[in-house]
């Protein structure tokens, strides 16, 4: 079993950074949009290689007609899109049964992702301290747009391969973004966005440890 420690500074939710070099870093976070026989719904995830984006399996859960990925920082049907060659997601998410554990999918992509897109590695170390954001594209003032926000660190659930957030800050959309980890001045995919908790112990959100399915996740 990993061992975790997170060090971590209280921070506010902001939404922008001051630096556009400091958002373009982040541009791996992409909107997909998920087209149902009961409408059209959007997600969010993350790119990992040139052609595979993981997100939370409940955004691709059920009957789907058709899933585009857009690379652009907000969410227009009518932006260029790229379509998906097929998807999967983990065979341990069990949507009656398992409460989001195991919320990861895996999404393959008919051609490669632009060159401007900036591929970040998947942490897999055990120590983890530095700073932490979570992208997503959720619907806020009616516009899904690329958000940030910067929760603060509750708790990591080794056994269910989690990491826990204070983190009250998610909309419809935000579902499968990913959380980003600077530290030693490298980036790092940390996890992704999966929803949230509202029990005993107060709201916090869970998110899946990429590096706890990253055979899974790069096998073929």
């Amino acid at each position: 079993m990993r061992l975790f420690l997170l060090l971590w500074i209280m921070t506010m939710p902001i939404s922008s950074f001051a630096k556009s070099q400091e958002w373009d870093e982040f541009n791996s976070s992409l909107c997909i949009e998920v087209t149902r026989p009961n409408g059209v719904f959007t997600c969010t995830g993350v790119a990992i290689s040139s052609n595979v984006v993981v997100t939370a399996a409940h955004c691709l859960d059920g009957e789907i007609l058709k899933v585009r990925i857009f690379t652009d920082s907000f969410y227009n049907k009518n932006n260029k899109s790229l379509l998906v060659k097929s998807f999967k997601t983990h065979p341990n998410y069990k949507p009656k049964s398992s409460q989001y554990l195991a919320d990861v999918a895996k999404i393959f992509l008919d051609e490669k992702l632009p060159s401007h897109i900036k591929i970040l590695p998947v942490f897999r170390d055990t120590i983890v301290y530095g700073d932490i954001y979570r992208f997503g594209f959720g619907e806020r003032n009616k516009k899904n747009i690329r958000t940030v926000i910067t929760p603060t660190f509750k708790m990591m659930d080794l056994k269910n391969k989690t990491l826990e957030l204070n983190d009250t800050f998610s909309y419809s959309g935000d579902s499968g973004g990913p959380i980003y980890l600077k530290q030693n001045n490298e980036t790092y995919v940390l996890a992704v966005h999966s929803t949230l908790s509202f029990g005993p112990q107060g709201k916090y959100s869970y998110n899946p440890l990429l590096g706890s399915y990253f055979n899974w996740i790069f096998e073929n």
